[in-house]
């Protein structure tokens, strides 16, 4: 309603559209205080969700979406003067908009920072800052929450799952020291892909690579990701994962959280791992029921030298 009424008392120039007189007038009175009981940050409910399979049989299922969640409601933030989708911004230098258009740029630049920080850095490094320093509590110390409908979205949510925000809420600060970092190659990438059935002419169009020069066997589960997926787990499976220390030594404790329905171990529990150094955790995951509602779960890497790391874990369908 206020910005109704302040569009409507706005005289703009016939031609240019651009703003040449202000009309709106406003009084605060009442003395009321500013209301901040509101819970953020939340996952709002028109923002998309996972997983994000090829089709119903769950093939090539097994890559966590989305990675993380970032400011994307109500973001005032530059808007082009000639801009046309939106009327009431129509000639504006600024505008209020949401979506993963005002997410996306918080993203990039964080990862900007991170880049200046480690010129080294490869994009799977960055996104393993990102991911796994994320923030999975509201500025409460409550879960995050996931809004569920349109209709009262406030009073029809509940606490998020890694389907609903992947790692979590994006945490700039903590970002710029990760501590440790999941690190993919492109090489990695192109054995995946080369793996899935029919590819082979849609990677040569997009890269110009013949999957001939690469090791088709590393499925979407192997990629050393930040997370876990398991789309069809057929009674046990273990996935590995490779951590490479860009800090000082330290000494990681491993704690996890097993998905309903599923017991899991991981090795080793407990690691000391110099700067620079690599350490791979080896996951099992066992069936313990039939089901195929999707179940959640985490890892967390907890430091001596205060680097703390949460790894989502999903498991849809089990077979027991």
């Amino acid at each position: 309603i206020l910005l109704q009424y302040y569009n409507s008392s706005l005289e703009r120039d016939g031609f240019t559209k651009k703003i040449v007189r202000f009309g709106a007038v406003a009084s605060i009175s009442g003395g009321l205080e500013a209301n901040y009981s509101v819970s953020a940050p939340k996952v709002m409910y028109y923002s998309a969700r996972g997983p994000d399979p090829e089709d119903g049989f769950l093939d090539n299922a097994d890559i966590m979406k989305p990675n993380l969640v970032a400011p994307g409601n109500s973001i005032w933030a530059a808007w082009s003067t000639l801009g046309m989708e939106s009327v009431e911004f129509q000639g504006e230098s600024f505008a209020m908009m949401s979506g993963t258009s005002m997410a996306a740029p918080h993203i990039a630049g964080i990862a900007a920072l991170i880049k200046q920080k480690f010129p080294h850095f490869s994009p799977a490094a960055i996104a393993s800052a990102l991911s796994t320093t994320a923030s999975l509590y509201d500025k409460n110390g409550s879960p995050i929450m996931a809004q569920l409908a349109y209709t009262n979205p406030d009073l029809n949510q509940s606490p998020a799952t890694p389907f609903d925000m992947g790692n979590g809420f994006v945490n700039a600060s903590s970002a710029l020291d990760p501590g440790l970092i999941f690190e993919s190659t492109y090489e990695d990438y192109m054995s995946f892909l080369c793996g899935i059935n029919g590819s082979i002419p849609i990677v040569f169009n997009h890269t110009g690579q013949n999957c001939q020069l690469y090791n088709s066997t590393v499925t979407a589960a192997d990629l050393n990701l930040p997370s876990i997926t398991i789309a069809r787990l057929n009674r046990s499976q273990t996935v590995g994962r490779s951590l490479t220390n860009i800090a000082g030594n330290e000494s990681y404790r491993v704690d996890w959280t097993a998905p309903f329905g599923v017991s899991m171990n991981v090795t080793p529990a407990h690691f000391f791992i110099a700067m620079g150094e690599k350490q791979v955790l080896n996951i099992t995951f066992n069936a313990m029921t039939n089901d195929s509602t999707a179940s959640f779960g985490r890892i967390g890497l907890v430091g001596n030298g205060g680097h703390n790391l949460n790894i989502p874990l999903s498991v849809i369908a089990k077979l027991y």
